[in-house]
């Protein structure tokens, strides 16, 4: 998937994938003929009126909208996920708080540090063996209670 950010100016949070090259900058100002060629859209301006127009626009256009001031508005909404390696943590208010989704992700991140990524592979491997080794699933449930327990 390409993504595009449409907007006269990009923030700074934006310039480091824009330099990667994993996004990139139409500096313009909103058109709903921008729209035309898009799957997905996320309205995120500091500019209540404009979102709502995209909101509209991409909804006649039959365009997956997220709205990220008003979840009434959006087709759908975005968890805060906290990745490490290959174990993924989403939180979701339902729209309702993204502030307070944001900071159970940071409660989160704190508690599963970058080596939680690790840890995944590890169990993984260990699950091959254990399922080889111990048909029963009674078993292996007890089993993965104990190591559970340890980690």
């Amino acid at each position: 998937a390409s993504v595009t950010v449409i907007s006269p100016e990009i923030t700074s949070p934006l310039e480091k994938p824009r330099h990667c090259g994993k996004i990139s900058h139409s500096p313009a100002h909103y058109l709903s003929s921008r729209l035309k060629d898009a799957f997905l859209v996320i309205a995120a301006t500091d500019d209540r009126t404009i979102n709502c127009r995209i909101a509209k626009d991409a909804s006649k256009l039959g365009i997956l909208v997220n709205v990220v001031d008003s979840p009434a508005e959006s087709s759908f909404i975005l968890p805060a996920i906290l990745s490490r390696g290959d174990l993924t943590i989403a939180v979701s208010t339902a729209g309702k708080s993204p502030a307070l989704a944001r900071k159970i992700k940071e409660d989160l991140a704190l508690i599963y540090s970058d080596e939680y990524g690790d840890v995944v592979d590890i169990v993984a491997k260990a699950r091959e063996k254990i399922k080889r080794k111990y048909p029963s699933l009674e078993k292996r449930t007890q089993i993965w209670r104990e190591i559970m327990e340890r980690i």
